[in-house]
């Protein structure tokens, strides 16, 4: 009985151990469950803004789609301007030499007419919820 115990217990302490690597090692500091951008999304005194949407009817390109409206929303409420309309830009660059970079571009119009762009800084999917997080900073 004492050794299935022992048995349980270090296995348990194994998936403890293993899940701590997981959030280490994407890349994304993590707090409360949250990137630490998702706290502070200002970046080098440019306006920065979080789009979180759940999972969505038209998959992963409406859930993208949704957060970075919904990031572009926030950074037009701290600017107080009223939106007009949205737009977005994608570049891809050369794949002959064997890799391909990309990079996003969204822009929104206000209703006086002055254009604001701000670009996709990071991209996180929380792995329970399947919520996509974006956060985008002015340019």
């Amino acid at each position: 009985m004492k050794r299935i115990l022992i048995s349980i217990l270090s296995m348990l302490l194994l998936l403890v151990f293993a899940g701590c690597q997981a959030e280490k090692s994407s890349g994304i500091n993590l707090i409360n469950g949250k990137p630490e951008w998702f706290f502070a999304p200002s970046k080098e005194g440019r306006i920065g803004g979080v789009g979180v949407s759940g999972v969505h009817v038209d998959g992963k390109t409406g859930q993208k789609s949704l957060a970075t409206q919904r990031a572009l929303e926030e950074i037009a409420r701290q600017m107080g301007v009223k939106v007009q309309s949205f737009s977005s830009l994608k570049s891809v660059s050369d794949t002959s030499s064997g890799t391909t970079t990309s990079g996003e571009t969204s822009s929104f119009f206000t209703v006086d007419g002055t254009e604001v762009r701000a670009r996709i800084e990071a991209i996180w999917e929380d792995p329970y919820t399947q919520e996509l997080y974006i956060w985008m900073v002015t340019q």
